[in-house]
């Protein structure tokens, strides 16, 4: 405790300052970790077929052996989804989609990214418990 005696106040603010900031970086992290993975397990694959929500997969339900495959019908054919481990993506595009951009797009596993298929009017996203908003918006 003799060092003590030769602090200032301001070498034991620093301290404590030091402490606090050290105790912070330790903890947010461990927060900011399990928010993200209550959100993933909130999380559902939207498919939309013109206006209309055709259907709802929970992302929980994808972390099988086997991927759920689902078979939409649209003005340029039947598109083919994959929904495996987590994330999505357009397997098979239909028959007159002349650029199959939409299966070019590969797998889909965060909020934010959409797997649209213009000529086919097939949109595929992961939507989170959160707002509907990606990082760049925020």
């Amino acid at each position: 405790m003799k060092l003590l005696k030769y602090m200032t106040l301001y070498d034991k603010i620093l301290i404590i300052s030091i402490i606090v900031v050290s105790i912070s970086a330790i903890i947010f992290p461990i927060i900011y970790h399990a928010n993200i993975i209550n959100n993933r397990i909130n999380a559902e694959i939207m498919i939309q077929s013109g206006k209309k929500i055709v259907k709802k997969i929970e992302l929980e339900s994808t972390y099988r052996e086997k991927p759920i495959i689902v078979e939409i019908q649209g003005p340029a054919g039947i598109s083919v989804i994959e929904a495996h481990k987590g994330r999505v993506r357009m397997k098979k595009a239909a028959e007159n989609c002349p650029l199959k951009i939409c299966e070019k797009t590969g797998w889909v596993s965060e909020a934010g990214p959409r797997i649209i298929c213009v000529p086919n009017k097939v949109t595929v996203w992961i939507k989170t418990g959160e707002n509907d908003i990606d990082g760049i918006s925020r």
